[in-house]
């Protein structure tokens, strides 16, 4: 009889200490996310007619001015439900898709702040685009702590009015 009491208490405090409080931190995280993917949903509608393009050459047809090199940074960091399924899915190997939406949030918020800063220089375009990825590592370990830094830039242009 002991060892059922013992059983069902250490099943009571596991599911206390460990479960409980990854679904509060999943819902929690969800709700940020969902938020923030809002805002950058809205922000990228308002930005659409802004080009942005890899390559380093302009129209040559047209009448061109640099106004500056524009940047945009941004970490993001993911919940501890996050980490704790990564950590879980690295033990067996595969596809770590916890990770793709921070990820994908810290590409386009980057994107965005880079664009805001090139409209702010009243620019018609932003060429010789680049994007930077890093994880961040931290600790005795050296582990990743599931926090991405995303770093892009480029030169913002204005096309001379006909």
């Amino acid at each position: 009889m002991e060892d059922l009491i013992g059983l069902i208490i250490g099943i009571i405090a596991f599911l206390l200490f460990t479960i409980v409080p990854l679904f509060i931190w999943y819902k929690i995280g969800k709700h940020f996310e969902n938020k923030h993917f809002a805002d950058i949903i809205e922000r990228e509608k308002r930005m659409i007619d802004l080009a942005v393009t890899p390559s380093d050459t302009v129209d040559p047809n047209r009448k061109v001015e640099a106004v500056g090199m524009v940047t945009g940074h941004v970490v993001i960091g993911s919940d501890p439900f996050k980490r704790y399924i990564a950590n879980l899915v690295n033990l067996i190997g595969g596809r770590i898709s916890v990770f793709e939406a921070p990820l994908d949030r810290a590409r386009r918020e980057s994107m965005l702040r880079m664009k805001e800063q090139a409209l702010r220089l009243k620019a018609d375009e932003v060429v010789n685009f680049r994007m930077e990825t890093m994880s961040i590592c931290g600790g005795k370990s050296d582990q990743p702590l599931g926090i991405v830094e995303v770093v892009v830039y480029g030169t913002a242009v204005r096309y001379a009015r006909s």
